[in-house]
C-alpha cells in the first residue's frame, strides 16, 4: 500500500496592522488579555494540505481514515472520554513515508521524526514502521516499531474454507502480518517504543505572547504535566494526597460509611516507645491504615520478618535501621500521608506457621478492601529496594519546539510513555509485580491503590485511574473495578491474567484467588469449584494451554502434588487459555455454541464432577522427533517435540484431528478395579515424557458445537478413582459428525 506523500501546504501568516509595530506585543509576556490581543491582529493558518501520512495530527481526519472498528476503540479502552470525542489510529507501514513528508515540508511529520528522535537516537537507520493515536484533548501517541508490517485482506469465502468461520454477507477479514527485527528469527523481537508529544502548562512567564498565538498551529495536540524526577519531590507526595482526598470526598468513588476495624496485626509508627515502631494485636479497633502490596525477595536465615523466634521481640519494638529499605519507604510515605497504621504480610503474618497462614489468608479481602490506600511497589524487585528514588533518565522530557522568526516559538514536550498503550485493560505491565499472582489478588481486592513505577505514580481506585503526568480531568478506567460488573467471558480474562503470574508453592495457586472468588460470590450469588464457577461449569471446562510459540513443546506441567481435579485449569502449572470460549461477537450471533454436556453433580470430597454427554472411543498417535543442539563436535543439547494426532475415522470427508494436551502425555495398561484397562494418562510430576513415538486409546468428550465446528476434551481412563475418567486435553474445529452415531452417556470426571 503506498502511501507517498504529495508536497505538503505551508502555514499562512497575516496580519491586520504592519507586522513591526506587533513585535513589541509579541515579545510580551503570554498574558490572557495580551494574547486574546495578539490574536485578533495576526493571523496563522496550519497547512492548506492535509499529509497523506500523518493527517496534520487531525483526529477527525484520523478517525475517518482508521480502516477498522478496533482502530477506534483503543482510546475508549484506555481513557474515559466525553461521548462524541473522536480518536482513530494511523499505521504508517514504512517509516521512510514519515520520512520522505518530513523531507517535503511536513510540519507535523517533522515533529514525530524530532520526538522519536530525542527519546531513541538513531531509528531512522532500522527497518520500522509507526502508528500514532490521535484524541481530541489528549496527547499525541506515536508508537515505533521495529521490523516490517503488511495487511492481508481475506473475504468472506477465504474466511470459510481457512478457519471454517461463518461470517455475514458483506464482511470481510483483515489478516495483519508483522515480521520482527533482526536477521535471527531464534531472537525476540526489538521492543516497540510509545512516545508522547503534549503541549506544557507554562506560567506566563516562561512564554511569549507569540508563542501562544504558534499554539494554534497543534489545535488537537493536548496538555501534560511535568513528571518529577525524583519519587521524593513534594509534587509526588501532593498528587498522591490530592488523588486520595479526590477520592474519599467523592461518594461515587467511596461509599463506605465510618472507619474499618484494623486487621488482626498491624505494624503501629507512631508507638509510645523509644522506637516509635512496634508490632501490635489491636482488638476492635478502628483507624485508617496502609497495606502494602510488593514482591518478596529470597528468603534466608537473616530475612526480617515475624516467625515463632521474633513474634515477641517485634511486639516490643522494631528499630528503624533494622528494616529492609522497602519497609523503610513505606514508613516514610505513611507518615507523610498522617496514617499511623502499616499492614505487612511478611511482618503481620507469623511466617512458617501452617496454621497463622490458613487463618490470615481467607481474610485478604478484608484486610486489602478496607485499607485507605494501598502502595504497589512496583519499581522494586524485593525488599531490598528502595522506591524514594531518582528515577532513570530514559523517562525524561526532551524539548520539540518550531521556531518562527520574529514570531516566537512553538514549544512542544515529548517523552517516552510512563505505560504502553493499550496494555491498561488487560492490567498493564509495571514490573516485577505483574508477574506475581498474589498481587494479581492483591490489586482486584484494594479499595484504591497507588503504584510506584519505574516511571510515574499510578492511582487507581474501584472508578477510574489517574497516572502522574497526565492534565487535569484526564482519567482512565480501573482494571479492578472489574469485579463489579463481573461477567463469565470477564472472569476468563482474568484467570488467563493469573495463571501467567508466578507463583512460588504450585500449591497455593487456589488460595492466591480464593478471596477474589469470595467477593464475586457475594456479589452475584455464584458457587466457587476449584477455580471454576458451579453456574457456568461446562464453559469453563473449555480452558487448554496458553501456546508459547514452540510448536511441539509442552507448554503447561503437572504440579508436584494433586491440587485440583483434573477437569480444572488449577490442576496443572502454566498459562491457559479460553480463547475457544469466547468467540467473536460477530460470529456468535450468527453460529453461537451450543452446549450439549450436561452438568449432574460434583462430589464434594474428591473434587469429581458427573456430566452426561456424548464419549467416542479415538486412537492417539504421537509421533516424538529427538532434535540436537551441536556445539562443535559435541552435542550441546538435546529436546524433543511432540505431535499429538487423533484418528477419529477411516470414513470419508473426516479428517483426522490435533490434540492439544494439557501436559506431557503417555500409553498406560494395567488393572483398575479388576479390570484390564488400555489408557492414556498425564505424565507424573517429576517423570520424563516417552522419547519414542507411541499409540494409545482415549475418548473425546462434546462440550459444545457450532455448525461445523465441535468443543471437545479429551478423557483417558483414572489411576485413582476406579471407573472414573480423567482430562488430559481439548480439542476446537473437530466435526459435529464425529458424534453422530454416539449416545449420551452419565460419567465421572475427576
Amino acid at each position: 500500500m503506498s502511501q507517498q506523500p504529495p508536497p505538503s501546504g505551508s502555514m499562512k501568516i497575516s496580519a491586520t496592522v504592519p507586522f513591526e509595530q506587533l513585535r513589541e506585543l509579541l515579545a510580551s509576556p503570554a498574558i490572557t488579555s495580551s494574547v486574546g490581543k495578539a490574536q485578533d491582529l495576526i493571523n496563522i493558518q496550519p497547512p492548506d494540505k492535509v499529509c497523506t501520512v500523518c493527517v496534520n495530527l487531525d483526529p477527525f481526519l484520523a478517525f475517518k481514515k482508521s480502516s477498522a472498528d478496533q482502530h477506534k476503540l483503543w482510546a475508549d479502552k484506555e481513557y474515559k472520554i466525553s461521548s462524541g470525542n473522536p480518536f482513530g489510529k494511523i499505521t504508517i507501514e514504512k517509516s521512510k513515508y514519515l520520512l520522505d513528508a518530513a523531507k517535503g515540508g511536513c510540519i507535523y511529520c517533522t515533529m514525530v521524526q524530532s520526538a522519536l528522535g530525542a527519546v531513541s537516537p538513531g531509528w531512522e537507520t532500522e527497518g520500522s514502521y509507526i502508528h500514532i493515536f490521535l484524541a481530541l484533548g489528549l496527547p499525541v501517541v506515536v508508537r515505533l516499531e521495529f521490523g516490517t508490517i503488511s495487511s492481508l485482506p481475506i473475504e468472506r469465502e477465504a474466511a470459510d474454507g481457512l478457519f471454517q468461520i461463518e461470517l455475514p454477507q458483506g464482511f470481510d477479514l483483515d489478516f495483519v502480518i508483522t515480521v520482527g527485527s533482526g536477521s535471527d528469527a531464534s531472537k525476540a523481537s526489538k521492543p516497540a517504543i510509545d512516545v508522547e508529544i503534549y503541549r506544557p502548562r507554562l506560567a506566563p512567564d516562561q512564554s511569549i505572547v507569540g508563542d501562544a498565538v504558534l499554539a494554534g498551529l497543534v489545535p488537537f495536540v493536548g496538555f501534560a504535566e511535568e513528571i518529577p524526577r525524583h519519587v521524593g519531590d513534594k509534587r509526588c507526595l501532593t498528587f498522591i494526597q490530592s488523588q486520595l482526598s479526590h477520592c474519599l470526598n467523592n461518594q461515587s468513588c467511596w461509599a463506605r460509611k465510618g472507619l474499618p476495624l484494623l486487621p488482626d496485626r498491624v505494624v503501629w509508627i507512631e508507638a509510645n516507645n523509644p522506637s516509635r515502631i512496634q508490632l501490635i494485636e489491636p482488638k476492635g479497633v478502628r483507624a485508617i491504615y496502609l497495606a502494602l502490596s510488593y514482591c518478596w525477595g529470597p528468603v534466608s536465615s537473616d530475612t526480617y520478618l515475624t516467625d515463632a523466634s521474633t513474634y515477641e521481640t517485634r511486639k516490643a519494638g522494631i528499630q528503624l535501621d533494622d528494616l529492609p529499605p522497602l519497609f523503610q519507604d513505606i514508613i516514610a510515605c505513611a507518615r507523610a500521608l498522617g496514617i499511623q497504621y502499616i499492614w505487612i504480610d511478611r511482618l503481620c503474618i507469623i511466617q512458617g506457621s501452617d496454621a497463622d497462614f490458613k487463618t490470615q489468608a481467607p481474610k485478604m479481602g478484608e484486610i486489602y478492601g478496607n485499607a485507605t490506600v494501598t502502595i504497589a511497589a512496583a519499581s522494586a524487585s524485593s525488599e531490598q529496594d528502595r522506591i524514594m528514588v531518582e528515577r532513570d533518565k530514559k523517562w525524561a522530557t526532551s524539548s520539540v519546539s518550531l521556531t518562527v522568526n520574529g514570531i516566537g516559538a512553538l514549544k512542544l514536550q515529548c517523552r517516552r510513555r510512563s505505560h504502553p498503550l493499550e496494555k491498561e485493560d488487560t492490567g498493564g505491565d509495571y514490573g516485577k509485580v505483574s508477574t506475581r499472582a498474589w498481587i494479581w489478588q492483591e490489586r482486584l481486592l484494594a479499595e484504591r491503590t497507588i503504584f510506584f513505577t519505574p516511571s510515574a505514580l499510578k492511582f487507581e481506585c474501584r472508578c477510574h485511574s489517574v497516572w502522574e503526568g497526565f492534565d487535569q480531568g484526564i482519567s482512565g478506567h480501573s482494571w479492578s473495578a472489574q469485579l463489579e460488573t463481573i461477567s463469565h467471558s470477564s472472569w476468563t480474562l482474568l484467570v488467563e491474567e493469573f495463571t501467567k503470574r508466578d507463583i512460588t508453592r504450585p500449591s497455593d495457586r487456589l488460595p492466591a484467588m480464593e478471596s477474589v472468588m469470595k467477593r464475586i460470590e457475594t456479589k452475584t450469588n455464584w458457587t466457587p469449584l476449584w477455580g471454576l464457577w458451579k453456574n457456568t461449569l461446562i464453559k469453563g471446562l473449555a480452558w487448554e494451554p496458553q501456546p508459547s510459540g514452540h510448536w511441539g513443546r509442552h507448554d503447561c506441567r503437572m504440579n508436584p502434588g494433586h491440587y485440583a481435579p483434573t477437569w480444572s485449569w488449577a490442576s496443572v502449572d502454566g498459562p491457559i487459555s479460553y480463547i475457544h470460549a469466547r468467540p467473536l461477537d460477530i460470529i456468535s450471533q450468527i453460529d453461537p455454541i451450543s452446549y450439549d454436556l450436561e452438568y449432574r453433580k460434583v462430589n464434594a470430597a474428591s473434587g469429581s464432577i458427573t456430566v452426561a454427554g456424548y464419549l467416542v472411543p479415538v486412537e492417539l498417535g504421537v509421533t516424538v522427533k529427538r532434535e540436537e543442539h551441536v556445539e562443535g563436535n559435541s552435542v550441546e543439547q538435546e529436546e524433543y517435540t511432540y505431535d499429538y494426532k487423533v484418528k477419529i475415522s477411516n470414513s470419508e470427508g473426516l479428517k483426522d484431528s490435533t490434540l492439544k494436551p494439557d501436559v506431557a502425555l503417555k500409553p498406560w495398561s494395567g488393572e483398575i478395579g479388576g479390570q484390564l484397562v488400555s489408557t492414556v494418562v498425564r505424565v507424573p510430576y517429576g517423570e520424563s515424557p516417552p522419547k519414542a513415538s507411541w499409540t494409545g486409546t482415549c475418548h473425546c468428550l462434546l462440550i459444545g458445537k457450532t455448525k461445523r465446528r465441535c468443543l471437545v476434551l479429551y478423557l483417558g481412563r483414572s489411576l485413582r478413582e476406579p471407573g472414573a475418567w480423567e482430562r488430559i486435553g481439548m480439542v476446537d474445529g473437530m466435526s459435529p459428525t464425529v458424534f453422530s452415531m454416539s449416545q449420551r452417556e452419565i460419567i465421572n470426571i475427576a
